[in-house]
């Protein structure tokens, strides 16, 4: 069960017997659990296309097993090398996955980088929540500002496509903006249960 699905099931029980209000969760709180939380730590699969203010657009796979093992594979620019991460080291390859190269060592803070998240959720403004058809299908659309922070500081923008009943992120457009760089980037998402990355 995606880890959205408890919460709100959990909601709904206590709604039927009159403990808690529908609308006890604000627009702006939902925009902070879905910038902090995204579709949690489920295995995925998701269509990137970034668009980078001044230069052609990019499109990869990006695929995650489990938080920290992750890969992406470039589709334009074609001929780009792949990009593996297992156990805190990163890889690449330049046959498609055939053979995998050790690039550096990676120092992962899971805390630190929700720590983060959870600073700016708080900088989130100009909330909006509404509904929205993707592929003929209704899905929950939230959407604000925030601040980013820490070092490379930005103003960003994020809209989510939710699915009502499960809270699965469907679709999410993220914009960014600093003071030397600009892009968008959108994010086509499938969850991917039966994943399995390389572990070289």
């Amino acid at each position: 069960m995606n880890r959205f699905a408890k919460p709100v099931i959990a909601a709904a029980l206590l709604v039927s017997a009159g403990a808690l209000p529908a609308s006890a969760e604000t627009c702006r709180d939902r925009f902070a659990r879905l910038l902090i939380e995204g579709n949690g730590d489920g295995a995925v699969k998701i269509h990137v296309t970034q668009e980078i203010k001044g230069a052609p657009a990019s499109q990869n796979c990006f695929y995650q097993q489990a938080p920290g093992h992750w890969m992406t594979e470039m589709i334009e620019p074609a001929g780009q090398p792949w990009v593996l991460a297992h156990n805190d080291v990163m890889y690449t390859s330049a046959d498609k996955g055939e053979n995998w190269s050790r690039l550096r060592d990676l120092d992962s803070d899971p805390d630190a980088a929700r720590a983060q998240l959870e600073e700016n959720a708080q900088t989130a403004r100009n909330e909006v929540c509404g509904n929205e058809e993707l592929d003929g299908v209704a899905y929950d659309t939230v959407e604000a500002d925030y601040v980013s922070l820490q070092g490379f500081k930005s103003e960003n923008h994020h809209k989510y496509w939710v699915h009502p009943e499960t809270g699965f992120i469907a679709k999410a457009v993220y914009h960014l903006k600093s003071e030397s760089f600009e892009s968008t980037t959108t994010q086509l998402i499938e969850a991917a249960p039966d994943l399995e990355l390389p572990t070289p």
